[in-house]
This record gives C-alpha cells, structure tokens and sequence, in this order.
C-alpha cells in the first residue's frame, strides 16, 4: 500500500510542477483560457496529493519529519496558487509577485532536500 501512495504521490509532484510552469507561461504568452484550464488540473493534482500525503503520514504514524515536509508542501501549494492568481491581476502599478516566487523557491528546495533524505532530524 505504501509504495502505491508514494510512486502516486513522487510522479504527482512532478506533474504537478510542470503544470505550474506550464500555466505560467502560458499566461504570461497571453493564453488565459489555456491557463485556467490548466490551473484547474492543478487544483486537481493538489487534492490527489494532500490524500495520498495524508494516507503515507496514516500508514508511516506520522513522523515528526514528514509532518514538517506536509506543512512545507502545503506552504508550497499556496505560494503556486498566489503566482498564478496574482499574475493575473497584476498591472504596472500592482503588486509584485517577486516575494511569492522566493517563497516558492525556499519550499521547493526544502521539500526536495527532505524528501531526498538531506535534511532529517
């Protein structure tokens, strides 16, 4: 059972960071409904991958470190989801999204260093 819910949830995360990049390209070349469509499977991807988080933490007894790695990919989620939104609605005069891409960039790097098993406690 194990192994199902972790090749799931690996080969989603990668999906789903493609995706994320996808979108993002996708608007900024000026292909909104490309992008909605998109962003939709990704929200898609998202629900698939906090079940199948949830069901490895269940079946592990939830290890302090993997609960850290979830708070962390959940962390990583929601800064996915401000890019995409916040792009949309920025203008000349709006909000930079700079901020979010670092926080984007800090919990990608930390996610993968936990899950490659660099950084344990």
């Amino acid at each position: 059972m194990f192994d199902l819910l972790f090749q799931s949830h690996a080969g989603l995360w990668r999906i789903t960071i493609l995706l994320f990049f996808l979108a993002f390209i996708l608007l900024k070349i000026g292909k909104p409904k490309g992008k909605k469509i998109t962003q939709m499977i990704l929200r898609l991807l998202y629900v698939i991958m906090i079940v199948s988080g949830l069901g490895m933490l269940i079946v592990l007894k939830f290890p302090s470190l993997y609960i850290v790695k979830g708070i962390l990919a959940l962390w990583l989620i929601w800064t996915m989801e401000l890019i995409l939104s916040k792009s949309v609605v920025r203008k000349e005069s709006g909000p930079s999204t700079k901020g979010y891409w670092i926080q984007f960039l800090i919990a990608l790097i930390l996610v993968i260093l936990i899950a490659a098993k660099i950084i344990r406690f």
